[in-house]
């Protein structure tokens, strides 16, 4: 059938199914959810091991965000030579909060870490005695590149921390907290003085600097540590020989055009490449403080050169492809002609190169002026030579390489190309592949995009979900099909991840061998009922069809169910793939449980549009199409609710419509001039870390924002939207939430209220303190959710419902608090 000149799916506008037996999703069933982190099986075939996460809310502190579940994470062991159940790697005297590390190269020893008592710490377990010994220095944790790597089964080269602290990465949010309680307390004191000092252009020398680290040599057995050497490092990469340990440190802040565009994801800080010769304790800078691109330090398979990418003065793009000798001292810079390399796609600045060896040449991902994609190119005396010209689109990511040979996708087959250009297809077709993305899963994200491993075989994903490994034999290997969340691949067996309404499975597939599962948790969740994502099939702005995605109830009150649309324009276009995640912030399965329908409409981010221009008239497309192919769905009742950018486009709705009966903006957006230089509380408490001017200016210049300027060159832009100066024209009742320690700071929620309160207009604000962009305290987020519920309540008009109450903390606070809020008459 046709509605709106839309083809709409007969049976897309039936009712949702009778009441289903299974009770709603509730915030306690989330916060009680077990996980699985990293998986990997010993370089032997004799042990599999896992991390088992307990329930979120279990954890002993929550300052970590994401990694707050590590702080009761175990590790467990199944001896694959038998037939027992899973078990605990350590012994019960150890505890809890164990993280996985990389294997030796023999398989008889295992790197781990621990996060317990606010302390971050390295040991290494020996195998089969499955006994650990733990390490005082801390080490550092690097999210981009590596901080730890063996050299052979009893050494070890780590990045350290001197003074103790915790990693940037684990303490940015607690480190701040602190700080300022030590510096109120000196104030109050009378002393001593307590100031930052910030400073630019002819006081650039002021600005704070980060603390050092250190990359040491451990032997494993002594426990005795080698200072290799003392700087600001963030990446370290080992020779195959061993012989030479590379190390990238992040010097000055690095420079820019001020009349040039800022883009949130450019390079903040310079780098600079060290070389230790391990033999002789040398220390080098091969490079001299040309500046390295992160996320390629790849040595040949010989350990005689280097591969990095140099900044180039024309900028990034215009850079060089560096292979740097480390007997002889040479550098040599590869011709590219007018070879430009692929740096990620999208919109987002240069971030890194895709290149490698194939055995002693160097490739390099990239197009010429004259081709209309990029391809895989082979470097040499004789220039670029194309290596896939002959294959569908190959991917930006190797699978794998062996000796002279590249594995890759193209054109979602998998395919084995030679140096000379050669190409065999390595399985058979099977619909189009993708990447496994739990191949790599203990790497780091330089790791994940360049280095791929050496081997004859790589790891893909057909569309129904089965894992395949092209190359081994035999070459197509069917693995647990609709086991949709792989863990990890390799050539002794599969560990995958499936998930069944919530329910999940770690199982292990090896060649000869049944299936096994090796844990299941979570199975109170199969009493849970979440009702399918529904598509809503409807024209974009550009007159392309697309699919946006509708959750409903399966009763409600009245007639009609009252409508929620969940909004992130720019966000996937694929509804959630694992309904009971943990999802703090904006989860629909939440608010479905509290009786309302939510729409989750896929909006583009047009990049030739201004942020708020024609918002309203692009979402409200979707909630009409959404509303002529679900009858039941109540036209009068509908609210918008956005976290971040999607809270940002609320408040642009408010102001563009009213036909949106409420207005929920969770860490939103109210003036983009003042979020254009706002500092984030972490900024302004530790600048000595570093300081998001070039993000938090970029995202309004050249991302989301879309403003193409700073303020003072484009004021009217800036107030044209920023729904701050059209708030007059809001009539929906609104309701802003934020954390006091957002990156987006809860000035912008603030400065809305007040201009909502200056007309007497109907308004909360909910600030919860403790938090960032994202909510991670257990009270604090069921309190969100019940807040959400109560507002929806009451603007919504649901009907007669027992009416949601703030429930009672877990546990009583440490310090006294303020009287809550009570919830709306």
């Amino acid at each position: 059938m046709v509605q709106d000149g839309v083809t709409v799916a007969a049976d897309a506008v039936s009712p949702p199914a009778a009441l289903s037996p299974r009770r709603p999703y509730r915030v306690d069933d989330m916060l009680a959810a077990e996980s699985f982190g990293n998986a990997t099986v010993d370089p032997t075939g004799r042990w599999a091991i896992f991390e088992h996460r307990p329930a979120y809310e279990s954890a002993t502190a929550f300052a970590f965000g994401l990694r707050n579940p590590w702080t009761v994470s175990r590790l467990e062991v199944v001896d694959l030579a038998g037939n027992r159940p899973a078990g605990r790697l350590l012994a019960e005297s150890e505890g809890d909060g164990h993280v996985l590390g990389p294997w030796s190269p023999s398989g008889r020893r295992l790197l781990v870490f621990r996060l317990r008592d606010r302390r971050w710490q390295a040991g290494v377990v020996e195998m089969p005695a499955r006994t650990v010994r733990w390490f005082a220095p801390t080490p550092e944790l690097s999210t981009f590149g590596q901080a730890a790597q063996w050299r052979s089964d009893d050494e070890l080269v780590l990045l350290i921390r001197p003074d103790g602290s915790l990693p940037q990465w684990l303490d940015s949010g607690g480190r701040g907290v602190r700080a300022l309680a030590a510096r109120w307390r000196a104030t109050e004191a009378g002393g001593p003085a307590q100031r930052t000092t910030l400073g630019s252009g002819a006081f650039a020398a002021d600005m704070p600097e980060m603390p050092e680290n250190q990359a040491v040599r451990l032997d494993v057995a002594t426990g005795r540590f080698t200072t290799v050497a003392a700087g600001r490092f963030y990446d370290l990469e080992l020779a195959p020989d061993g012989d030479h340990l590379a190390l990238v440190e992040t010097g000055a802040a690095a420079p820019f055009d001020p009349a040039g565009a800022f883009e949130p994801q450019a390079i903040d800080r310079e780098r600079r490449l060290r070389l230790s010769d391990l033999r002789t304790g040398d220390l080098s800078s091969p490079l001299g403080e040309a500046d390295v691109a992160p996320s390629l330090l790849s040595w040949s398979p010989l350990s005689n050169r280097l591969l990095v990418w140099t900044r180039g003065s024309a900028g990034w793009t215009a850079g060089d492809l560096v292979a740097f000798d480390p007997t002889t001292g040479a550098a040599e810079r590869y011709a590219l002609g007018d070879l430009k390399p692929y740096t990620g796609g999208g919109v987002a600045a240069f971030n890194t190169v895709y290149a490698d060896w194939l055995g002693d040449r160097p490739i390099l991902f990239g197009r010429s002026p004259s081709t209309a994609r990029d391809d895989w190119h082979r470097l040499g005396a004789g220039g670029p030579v194309n290596l896939t010209e002959a294959l569908a689109q190959p991917s930006s990511e190797i699978g794998a390489i062996d000796g002279e040979r590249l594995l890759l996708l193209a054109g979602g087959r998998p395919w084995a190309v030679t140096a000379a250009g050669e190409a065999d297809p390595l399985a058979a077709a099977a619909g189009t592949l993708s990447g496994f993305d739990g191949a790599g899963y203990l790497d780091s994200q330089r790791h994940q995009r360049n280095s791929p491993p050496r081997r004859s075989w790589f790891a893909v994903r057909t569309p129904a979900g089965a894992v395949l490994r092209p190359g081994l034999d035999p070459a197509v290997e069917v693995v647990e099909e609709d086991a949709r969340f792989g863990v990890y691949a390799g050539a002794l067996g599969v560990i995958t991840r499936s998930v069944d309404n919530g329910v999940q499975r770690l199982r292990l597939e090896q060649p000869g061998r049944p299936p096994r599962t090796l844990a299941t948790i979570n199975q109170y969740l199969a009493e849970v009922d979440f009702p399918p994502p529904e598509p809503v099939r409807h024209l974009g702005p550009d007159g392309r069809e697309r699919t946006s995605w509708l959750y409903r109830p399966r009763s409600w009150q009245g007639e009609k169910t009252p409508l929620v649309v969940l909004s992130y324009p720019g966000g996937p276009a694929a509804p959630p793939a694992e309904p009971a995640t943990l999802n703090a912030w904006a989860n629909p399965h939440l608010v479905v449980g509290g009786g309302y329908a939510v729409l989750i409409p896929v909006l583009a981010l047009d990049r030739d549009k201004e942020p708020a221009e024609d918002y309203a008239k692009d979402v409200l497309a979707v909630v009409d199409a959404a509303l002529a192919q679900y009858p039941d769905l109540d036209p009068g009742r509908i609210a918008h609710w956005g976290h971040s950018f999607g809270g940002y486009v609320g408040l642009v709705a408010a102001t563009q419509t009213d036909r949106f009966k409420a207005i929920i903006a969770v860490a939103g957006l109210s003036d983009l001039a003042t979020a254009w230089g706002e500092f984030s509380p972490s900024n302004r408490d530790n600048p000595e870390f570093g300081l998001s001017l070039r993000q938090r200016i970029g995202w309004a210049e050249e991302s989301q924002g879309r403003m193409r300027a700073p303020p003072w060159t484009a004021p009217d832009r800036y107030v044209r939207n920023s729904p701050l100066f059209a708030a007059d024209r809001i009539t929906a009742p609104v309701l802003l939430v934020h954390g006091d320690r957002d990156l987006l700071p809860s000035t912008q929620s603030e400065i809305m209220f007040s201009a909502l309160w200056r007309q007497n207009k109907d308004a909360r604000l909910l600030t919860y303190w403790g938090e960032g962009h994202h909510l991670w305290s257990p009270d604090n987020i069921r309190d969100l959710y019940a807040q959400i519920v109560i507002f929806l309540d009451r603007t919504l008009g649901a009907g007669a419902r027992v009416p949601a109450v703030t429930p009672q903390p877990r546990s009583p606070p440490s310090v006294e608090s303020s009287s809550p809020s009570p919830p709306p008459s």
